[in-house]
């Protein structure tokens, strides 16, 4: 009997933390890319990606979001909240989405034209916690791109319980191609975004983002009197 019980207890708790299962991060990951890049490669995709474009190139800014949930591995259990580090794991999936949901046919033309797709790491991360997200809560991921560079682009996410933030993160990214930088300018004119209204919104949310642009700000700090 406790056994049985304990063996139930075991497989409930697996269930509810599928997130944390062997290689159910790698698939969640890469269904990402497998939905843009093999799947909205046609014509009929990318004429309707096109489309929303021309309709309103301030699109570029709208957020997209993936909901989950609080499952018990992710939890710190001398607070019963989800635990800070895990946090970086839903945001790796939520930069990624709302980089390719925007930015996807750059990156199918790159690989039609060189056999390979860009690499784009991450390079700096900030998380900012506004409150705690409890067992078993459902939250969203709200995620935009916020503004560019000539080399970095930087991303916004922010975690939402209903209609309340509880915890915002912004991502610098940086799309390479082996050694050589790509310019976040040229693919976001590429996919037909660039306008006036559009470089407004990139400068506004630019100086926001100052301190991300270059750590070695960080590393010229001084901690002895002049």
């Amino acid at each position: 009997m406790y056994t049985e019980l304990a063996l139930a207890s075991a497989g409930i708790f697996a269930v509810t933390s599928y997130k944390y299962l062997p290689f159910v991060y790698t698939a969640r990951f890469y269904a990402i890319p497998i939905k843009y890049l093999r799947f909205r490669r046609s014509p009929r995709h990318l004429k309707a990606f096109h489309d929303t474009v021309k309709q309103s190139k301030l699109s570029l800014f709208n957020s997209i979001a993936r909901h989950t949930y609080c499952c018990p591995m992710e939890c710190d259990f001398f607070g019963f909240h989800k635990n800070n580090s895990t946090y970086q794991i839903e945001l790796d999936l939520n930069r990624t989405e709302a980089l390719l949901s925007k930015l996807y046919p750059y990156l199918l033309d790159f690989h039609n034209r060189k056999g390979k797709y860009p690499f784009i790491p991450l390079a700096t991360v900030g998380i900012y916690f506004m409150k705690e997200i409890l067992p078993f809560q459902r939250y969203r991921v709200e995620n935009r791109i916020l503004s560019w560079d000539e080399k970095w682009i930087f991303v916004l996410s922010e975690f939402k319980v209903g209609d309340r933030v509880v915890a915002v993160s912004v991502g610098k990214l940086v799309f390479k191609d082996g050694r050589k930088t790509i310019n976040p300018a040229d693919i976001i004119e590429y996919c037909g975004y660039r306008c006036d209204e559009v470089e407004n919104v990139r400068l506004n949310n630019l100086q926001y983002v100052k301190r991300f642009v270059d750590p070695q700000d960080f590393l010229n700090l001084t901690f002895k009197p002049e």
